[in-house]
């Protein structure tokens, strides 16, 4: 199974993020994702330019900031946890205006969506993985074997909810572990629905249909997960959780 192809990485040549930025682009970004609205609205919103500009500044600064996935949203950063277990692991949907098409399908929102997958550092609650954009039908089992599995060290697991059995030795699911550790485990899955929850804050990826070609979609989810993951770290993190291998 692949990624649905032509998403994720900037063409050749594109100018580095917030080289020489505007004030008014600025807010434009800021603004997109946030409200999501009708781009006559959020024009007028934006200083009352034309619609033209705003979709111009709009999708420069939304696809800039995705490109900071890379120095911001780090694999590495889980680290610094402490047990065999070092991270939470979910898929999230997302809808999307396609109209009625099987693969896409989410049964979560009875409409056509992409589903991304991420994982939650269990020590600190930071954002340390994205991937996607995968159909929305696709199941998440086989989505975290595209790739995450494979990230994982010899002898490092993950926790997941009942959705991920069938890799036993790579994730735990709630009914693994002791009684303990199973309450830490589903503290811990509670926190990353927490974190799933302060993304779809933005509108761009809530509760309102994506409008816009879906490969912009790939840029607003990672424009959406750098901001949310800067917000963790400077002053706006998740709840914080205990975790650890022994009873």
């Amino acid at each position: 199974m692949q990624l649905i192809s032509g998403v994720g990485s900037p063409p050749m040549g594109y100018p580095r993020p917030f080289v020489a930025l505007s004030g008014e682009g600025w807010m434009s970004a800021q603004r997109f994702p946030v409200v999501y609205g009708k781009e006559e609205q959020n024009a007028n919103y934006s200083g009352g330019v034309d619609e033209k500009t705003f979709r111009k500044w709009s999708h420069l600064f939304v696809e800039a900031i995705s490109f900071l996935e890379g120095s911001v949203i780090l694999w590495s950063a889980r680290l610094i946890g402490r047990s065999s277990s070092l991270v939470t692991i979910d898929g999230t949907d997302m809808p999307v205006e396609l109209g009625f098409y099987k693969p896409f399908f989410g049964v979560k929102f009875n409409h056509s969506g992409l589903k991304y997958e991420i994982a939650v550092c269990i020590a600190t609650g930071h954002i340390v993985w994205i991937n996607g954009p995968f159909r929305c039908g696709e199941n998440d089992l086989n989505v975290s074997r595209t790739a995450i599995i494979g990230a994982l060290e010899e002898g490092e697991t993950s926790v997941a909810d009942g959705g991920y059995r069938g890799e036993p030795h790579h994730i735990r699911t709630p009914t693994d572990g002791s009684d303990r550790q199973r309450r830490m485990q589903d503290l811990a899955r509670s926190r990353h629905e927490t974190v799933n929850g302060r993304l779809k804050v933005f509108e761009v990826l809530g509760a309102t249909r994506f409008r816009h070609d879906i490969k912009f979609h790939s840029s607003c989810f990672r424009a959406v997960a750098v901001i949310t993951q800067l917000s963790f770290e400077n002053g706006s993190p998740p709840f914080s959780v205990e975790f650890g291998d022994e009873d």
